[in-house]
Protein backbone atom coordinates (compact mmCIF):
# COMPACT_ATOMS: atom_id res chain seq x y z
CA UNK A 1 0.00 0.00 0.00
CA UNK A 2 2.87 2.38 0.83
CA UNK A 3 4.42 1.70 -2.57
CA UNK A 4 1.14 2.51 -4.30
CA UNK A 5 0.81 5.78 -2.36
CA UNK A 6 4.38 6.77 -3.20
CA UNK A 7 3.80 6.06 -6.86
CA UNK A 8 0.59 8.11 -6.81
CA UNK A 9 2.34 11.02 -5.09
CA UNK A 10 5.19 10.91 -7.62
CA UNK A 11 2.69 11.02 -10.49
CA UNK A 12 0.91 14.00 -8.96
CA UNK A 13 4.20 15.79 -8.40
CA UNK A 14 5.24 15.14 -12.01
CA UNK A 15 1.94 16.48 -13.36
CA UNK A 16 2.19 19.61 -11.20
CA UNK A 17 5.78 20.23 -12.29
CA UNK A 18 4.93 19.88 -15.99
CA UNK A 19 1.96 22.23 -15.64
CA UNK A 20 4.16 24.87 -14.00
CA UNK A 21 6.82 24.52 -16.72
CA UNK A 22 4.21 25.01 -19.45
CA UNK A 23 2.89 28.16 -17.70
CA UNK A 24 6.44 29.51 -17.51
CA UNK A 25 6.95 28.87 -21.25
CA UNK A 26 3.80 30.85 -22.13
CA UNK A 27 5.04 33.78 -20.07
CA UNK A 28 8.17 33.95 -22.26
CA UNK A 29 6.24 34.69 -25.47
CA UNK A 30 5.37 38.20 -26.61
CA UNK A 31 4.34 40.01 -29.77
CA UNK A 32 4.80 43.43 -31.32
CA UNK A 33 3.30 45.32 -34.26
CA UNK A 34 5.82 47.40 -36.19
CA UNK A 35 4.86 50.02 -38.78
CA UNK A 36 6.89 49.60 -41.96
CA UNK A 37 6.86 50.30 -45.71
CA UNK A 38 6.44 47.05 -47.67
CA UNK A 39 4.68 47.61 -51.01
CA UNK A 40 4.06 44.21 -52.60
CA UNK A 41 3.90 40.44 -52.19
CA UNK A 42 7.65 40.24 -52.80
CA UNK A 43 8.29 42.60 -49.87
CA UNK A 44 5.86 40.62 -47.75
CA UNK A 45 7.56 37.30 -48.57
CA UNK A 46 11.06 38.73 -48.04
CA UNK A 47 10.25 40.16 -44.60
CA UNK A 48 8.35 37.06 -43.43
CA UNK A 49 11.16 34.78 -44.57
CA UNK A 50 14.15 36.82 -43.36
CA UNK A 51 12.66 37.60 -39.95
CA UNK A 52 12.30 33.90 -39.18
CA UNK A 53 16.12 33.74 -39.06
CA UNK A 54 16.24 36.32 -36.25
CA UNK A 55 16.96 34.69 -32.91
CA UNK A 56 13.79 34.24 -30.87
CA UNK A 57 11.30 34.98 -33.67
CA UNK A 58 8.47 32.44 -33.77
CA UNK A 59 6.10 33.87 -36.40
CA UNK A 60 5.86 36.89 -38.69
CA UNK A 61 2.94 38.26 -40.69
CA UNK A 62 3.04 41.32 -42.93
CA UNK A 63 -0.20 43.20 -43.59
CA UNK A 64 0.26 45.24 -46.77
CA UNK A 65 -3.04 47.09 -46.28
CA UNK A 66 -1.94 48.56 -42.94
CA UNK A 67 1.85 48.48 -43.48
CA UNK A 68 2.19 46.50 -40.27
CA UNK A 69 4.59 43.70 -39.42
CA UNK A 70 3.31 41.50 -36.60
CA UNK A 71 6.08 39.53 -34.89
CA UNK A 72 5.64 36.84 -32.27
CA UNK A 73 8.84 36.15 -30.36
CA UNK A 74 10.41 34.66 -27.26
CA UNK A 75 10.89 37.55 -24.85
CA UNK A 76 13.91 35.91 -23.24
CA UNK A 77 15.69 35.73 -26.63
CA UNK A 78 15.01 39.15 -28.22
CA UNK A 79 13.10 42.40 -27.78
CA UNK A 80 11.20 44.90 -29.97
CA UNK A 81 14.25 47.12 -30.55
CA UNK A 82 16.29 44.18 -31.87
CA UNK A 83 13.36 43.21 -34.11
CA UNK A 84 13.13 46.75 -35.48
CA UNK A 85 16.86 46.74 -36.18
CA UNK A 86 16.53 43.41 -38.01
CA UNK A 87 13.79 44.85 -40.23
CA UNK A 88 15.95 47.86 -41.10
CA UNK A 89 18.79 45.51 -42.04
CA UNK A 90 16.47 43.82 -44.55
CA UNK A 91 15.93 47.24 -46.16
CA UNK A 92 12.64 48.44 -44.71
CA UNK A 93 11.74 51.10 -42.16
CA UNK A 94 10.64 49.96 -38.72
CA UNK A 95 8.51 52.44 -36.77
CA UNK A 96 10.73 55.51 -36.53
CA UNK A 97 13.92 53.73 -37.66
CA UNK A 98 15.05 54.29 -41.25
CA UNK A 99 16.13 51.33 -43.40
CA UNK A 100 19.77 50.49 -43.83
CA UNK A 101 20.71 52.36 -47.06
CA UNK A 102 22.84 49.53 -48.42
CA UNK A 103 20.11 46.93 -47.76
CA UNK A 104 17.45 49.23 -49.25
CA UNK A 105 19.50 49.68 -52.42
CA UNK A 106 19.89 45.89 -52.74
CA UNK A 107 16.10 45.41 -52.88
CA UNK A 108 14.47 45.05 -56.31
CA UNK A 109 13.73 48.51 -57.74
CA UNK A 110 10.00 47.91 -57.34
CA UNK A 111 10.40 47.33 -53.60
CA UNK A 112 12.40 50.53 -53.24
CA UNK A 113 9.47 52.62 -54.45
CA UNK A 114 6.40 53.75 -52.60
CA UNK A 115 4.17 51.99 -55.14
CA UNK A 116 4.56 48.67 -56.90
CA UNK A 117 2.60 47.28 -59.86
CA UNK A 118 3.11 43.68 -58.78
CA UNK A 119 0.20 41.48 -57.64
CA UNK A 120 -0.75 42.28 -54.06
CA UNK A 121 0.59 45.81 -54.23
CA UNK A 122 -1.23 48.76 -52.75
CA UNK A 123 -3.01 51.15 -55.12
CA UNK A 124 -1.71 54.74 -55.32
Amino acid sequence: MKTLMRALMMCLLLVATRSHAQDADHAKFASVDIHSNPVCDDCQHRIQTEMLYVKGVQAVTVDLATNTIHVEYKANKTDPDKLRTAITKIGYMADNMMPDPKARKALPSCCQSEHCDMPGSKPQ
